[in-house]
């Protein structure tokens, strides 16, 4: 059957190849990304919209021809939570089928998941967008990927859509007469966000009744409660089709072996006999005509801070195929936006009183462009005046021209950013290549135009002035326009809960106490055919891949002090240059086009006074005037920033490495290869040559105050704030002192100093430069391909300098070592935390973990966490299967030492939570035991997530540096863990549910945050009091 697939395309982009196929026999499309890395990542990509279906309903929910009832997002779910069909793969597999049972085990509810945890995944994946739904899976090596594949493709194309997952994956009414479901709990937390809100009043006013893009391709609330599951089996006839399915591969695969793989999804297809014709979705869809009338619109969003609004502006842009000016408009936003001196920026953000906190371009491939400029953290009172500031810019811009010198220097970095990505993100080409799919020439003879943009970059690069304001007055200025102001109103909070709670109170009159008992056994009928134990022999037969023949990237690592431990290349060329640095600087090679330099900095010195000061000096870092030491003379910050990003690809800086390590900060820049000295030199002048600028301060330090209430918006964020503020030392933890809620007060007062007394913070900020530069407190990491550079160790004696300091190095500090009280014996603690601003409920609970990655128990823990919480997992089944949940993991940070279980978006915590508590006592006391096959699949799955962190050459240099520096584990720490997570039993199962997760579910040995809407507010703060925990109710604001 391979020779079904032609080679429709084949083309490179900066030493990638891409191979396109198709077959001529059903149409099935396979794209090739040749990439470098040990994991090979599928996206399998449908064109879907909201378009009618053939099917009729009951007369209460007939088909309308367009509609926000979700049939693209409530059918990836469903897809993801059924069984197949018929089995398709080899002898073994239909000898199981035979002897099984059942007549059609692959029926059966997770048995996609369970198979792909063995192929070396963890689990599969999919998202809707408003054109595409799409499924992927990443497995560490390509044996497994390759086994996966034909069953998961078959699965999209031939399931077995039961009443059961609509009932549980969909929408149901539980027997407290609340609506649950994962899709609806999915959208309940998001329907009635702002982002939510505002983006479908755009879609309303920017396409009309007939466009598919016009809709809510998640499914309004209101419409879910109504949706029938046979409307969903209808979509999937109408859309999940060989013909408009397109696999897109990327990793180091052969063409042969992969052509080989798809032999039996061929014979599948061509034995369900030919289709009929199908309209192209979108391509030959209705297309919908430009905006006829400039509009501006303001809609309300629930919010008890109603200091903070957003705005957004939105336009059409060209054709999805007009790949030019697609290139041309993403310099001329980038030219616009991306730093502090760019001009919307530099006239709206980096001001005293600032109109916004942040302002940025999201431009969306459709078959038309959508262009969307958002404005956020809006003050309340400047709302109206966003939309004539903004084009009083551009107008002053069309009339006295670009800055050409900036304009040609943000071009060239942007070109070095696409190098970079090519290097560091396999999406890269992977979402031209989806994109292409969905709008691009059915013969694939444009596939080059969406995929190369570094050809388009050289275009632009020639374009004059006139030419740019063209752009800027016929897609921004000229053009037609929908303006959407987003108000924040605690009204709208108000009555949003007293809708929903009057509407569900209705609800239950209506169905009565008999119907409500009928429904909760109809919801358990459900459950427990969505979990009938899927065969052992279908586990079995079903190969895990040896972790040997996975091909790792190959990093060589260094030190600037010679070290007999590191007997390579990478040593012997740095010992050979004699020069003596008086840091400690790990050099980790990789074969790369760019250097990237990190300075990691340890913050324990710093006093309780000035620790809050953190997130202000870093946001600053790269905005600030410098002062050369030899003459005295000041560069202003403008220049400051234009010079730097004129030298770097990127840089960052911030508390925290890798979401671990948040006793650390991390000042980062990536350089051209050419520029390891300029590089380095940047990093000292950023480190030393500063000055505190007051009114610099001031604007930073009222942007980041501003930014806080929509923080405050976030259900699940402020549930992690909450628990942060209850489990560290507020004196001695950069968690607790950067909180929001800390910095909600801090923030106030600093601007109050700046206003009156600025050299008081300016000397505070000078303190903490001191402390956090001293050379014992700075490690530093140079990746990238040390070999070519000839001088690496003297180009930091030239360029960075430094101060003698005979002390010792600073050891690497852990979270682990600022608890509070509260978090070195967690118990009884906690909130129930009143959002008006949501309509779910989060939470967060947290008991004592390892505090060592060492540690005989770490492995064990995280294996019995993956059997939990693993896709079709117990959690999985029976908390998110069940509709109690969107989601909920568990997580061992050994960084933080702690242990956690979390709730993301639940109609209930408290109902949640005492679900999953039942499923951890029946483990705990037997009653439930792990197979051995889910016991083989949580191990392979974890061997996914080790090699994951080595997807790219970065990743796996910076992998390199947080064992051996940060974590003060051997480079074989990876190699090491997985064969001591080979080596779990079930009785180290036993031990580790014992002496740790049973933990994290008892009152006395564990602390609490819910963050919740009004309704239920008062119900969960009872019930959690009533199974022991003592939690006290607050506001969000008195927090």
């Amino acid at each position: 059957m391979a020779a079904n697939f032609v080679i429709t395309k084949e083309i490179s982009v900066n030493g990638n190849k891409i191979t396109k196929f198709r077959s001529s026999k059903t149409g099935l499309s396979v794209v090739h990304v040749d990439n470098e890395g040990p994991i090979v990542n599928g996206y399998f990509a449908l064109a879907t919209e909201c378009m009618p279906s053939s099917v009729q309903l009951s007369q209460q929910t007939r088909l309308k021809a367009f509609d926000d009832d979700g049939c693209p997002h409530t059918l990836e779910h469903q897809m993801r939570a059924i069984g197949r069909e018929h089995e398709i793969l080899d002898k073994e597999y239909h000898e199981a089928e035979s002897t099984a049972p059942s007549p059609t085990p692959l029926f059966r509810h997770g048995v996609l998941d369970g198979l792909a945890n063995r192929a070396l995944a963890n689990g599969t994946n999919a998202w809707t967008d408003v054109d595409h739904t799409a499924y992927t899976i990443a497995t560490a090596g390509s044996e497994g990927f390759l086994n996966i594949m034909p069953i998961y493709i078959d699965h999209i194309l031939y399931p077995t859509m039961t009443e059961a997952a609509y009932y549980t994956e969909v929408h149901n009414i539980n027997g407290d007469g609340e609506n649950a479901g994962v899709v609806y709990c999915e959208m309940q937390g998001r329907e009635n966000s702002a982002d939510s809100i505002m983006d479908l009043k755009r879609q309303r006013i920017m396409y009309p009744e007939n466009s598919g893009y016009r809709y809510e391709t998640g499914g309004l609330m209101s419409c879910l409660r109504s949706l029938e599951a046979e409307k969903i089996r209808q979509y999937h006839r109408d859309y999940y089709r060989p013909d408009n399915l397109c696999l897109i591969v990327s990793g180091r695969v052969e063409h042969s072996d992969l052509l080989k793989a798809l032999d039996p999804v061929e014979k599948r297809i061509i034995s369900k006999g030919p289709l009929p014709p199908m309209k192209r979705p979108w391509v030959d869809s209705p297309q919908a005509p430009l905006m006829k009338e400039t509009t501006n619109t303001t809609v309300t969003f629930p919010s008890e801070d109603e200091d903070m609004g957003e705005v957004a502006i939105n336009w059409f842009g060209p054709p999805v195929t007009d790949f030019l000016s697609f290139q041309a408009l993403d310099i001329l936003e980038t030219y616009l936006t991306d730093s502090a001196v760019a001009v919307l920026k530099k006239e709206m953000v980096e001001i005293e009183d600032p109109y916004c906190t942040s302002v940025d371009f999201i431009t969306q491939q459709r078959i038309r462009a959508e262009i969307r400029l958002a404005f956020e953290s809006v003050p309340t009172e400047k709302l109206e005046e966003v939309e004539p500031k903004f084009f009083s810019i551009l107008e002053k811009i069309a009339k006295d021209g670009f800055d050409m010198e900036r304009m040609a220097a943000v071009i060239k970095r942007e070109k070095l950013k696409l190098l970079d990505r090519l290097e560091t993100s396999h999406m890269t080409l992977a979402w031209p290549c989806l994109i292409h799919s969905l709008y691009g020439k059915k013969d694939d003879s444009d596939l080059a135009d969406f995929v190369d943009d570094i050809h388009n970059l050289d275009v632009v690069a020639n374009f004059d002035n006139a030419t740019w304001v063209t752009y800027l007055r016929e897609y921004f200025i000229d053009a037609k326009r929908a303006t959407i102001i987003g108000k924040p109103s605690a009204e709208h909070a108000a009555k949003q809960a007293e809708d929903e709670e009057k509407r569900i109170e209705e609800q239950r009159k209506s169905l009565g106490e008999e119907k409500l008992q009928q429904l909760e056994k109809e919801l358990e009928k459900h459950r427990a055919q969505n979990d009938i134990p899927v065969p052992a022999e279908i586990f079995d037969n079903f190969p895990i891949p040896d972790v040997k023949g996975i091909e790792m990237i190959k990093v060589i690592t260094g030190r600037g002090q010679p070290d007999a431990k590191f007997n390579n290349e990478v040593q012997k060329h740095l010992d050979s240059d004699h020069a003596e640095v008086p840091y400690f600087i790990e050099f980790d090679h990789i074969k790369s086009e760019f250097v990237e330099l990190s300075l990691f900095l340890t913050t324990s010195d710093l006093p309780a006074r000035l620790r809050p000061y953190l997130d202000i000096y870093f946001d600053s870092l790269y905005s600030l005037p410098l002062i050369d030491p030899a003459t005295g003379k000041e560069t202003p910050f403008e220049t400051v920033v234009k010079l730097l990003d004129q030298d770097t690809v990127s840089h960052e800086c911030g508390v925290g490495v890798s979401a671990m390590f948040r006793q650390l900060a991390l000042v980062l820049l990536k350089t051209e290869r050419a520029k390891y000295a300029e590089g380095i030199a940047w990093l000292k002048k950023m480190t030393w040559d500063t000055r505190f600028d007051a009114d610099r301060l001031k604007v930073i330090a009222t942007k980041l105050l501003n930014d806080i209430p929509s923080q405050k918006r976030d259900g699940s964020r402020m549930s992690r704030v909450c628990m942060d503020a209850i489990s560290y030392d507020g004196e001695k933890s950069n968690i607790s002192s950067l909180s929001i809620l800390q910095q909600s007060k801090f923030l106030p007062e600093v601007i109050k100093k700046l206003e009156k007394e600025p050299e008081t913070v300016v000397k505070a900020m000078n303190e903490l430069r001191e402390i956090l530069t001293r050379p014992a407190n700075i490690h530093i990491q140079v990746q990238g391909d040390i070999l070519r550079q000839d001088q690496p160790k003297t180009a930091w004696v030239k360029n960075f300098g430094g101060k003698k300091d005979s002390s010792p190095l600073a050891p690497i500090p852990f979270s682990s070592q600022v608890w509070s009280e509260a978090g070195k014996a967690p118990g009884k603690k906690g909130y129930v935390v009143n959002m008006p601003s949501i309509e779910s409920s989060f939470a967060a609970h947290v008991a004592r973990g390892p505090t060592d990655f060492l540690d005989p128990d770490y492995a064990a823990l995280l294996v019995l966490s993956e059997c939990l919480d693993t896709l079709e997992g117990p959690f999985w089944k029976q908390l998110r299967g069940s509709g109690a949940v969107y989601g909920a993991n568990l997580r061992v940070d050994v960084e933080s030492g702690f242990l956690s279980f979390n709730i993301y978006r639940s109609p209930d915590a408290l109902r949640a939570f005492n679900l999953a508590n039942q499923i951890i006592q029946d483990y705990a006391s037997g009653k439930s035991k792990f197979t051995k096959q889910e016991l083989e699949g949580a191990k392979a799955s974890i061997v996914y997530r080790i090699v994951r962190k080595e997807e790219t050459i970065s990743d796996a240099a910076t992998e390199a540096f947080i064992n051996q520096v940060l974590k003060k584990v051997s480079a074989e720490y990876n190699k090491e863990f997985l064969e001591r997570v080979q080596a779990v039993t079930p009785a180290d199962l036993q031990h580790a549910m014992d002496k740790y997760l049973i933990k994290v579910f008892s009152p006395d040995t564990s602390n609490v945050v819910v963050t919740s809407a009004s309704t239920k507010v008062k119900d969960i703060s009872e019930g959690f009091k009533k199974i022991g925990f003592q939690l006290e109710t607050k506001n969000i604001d008195e927090m």
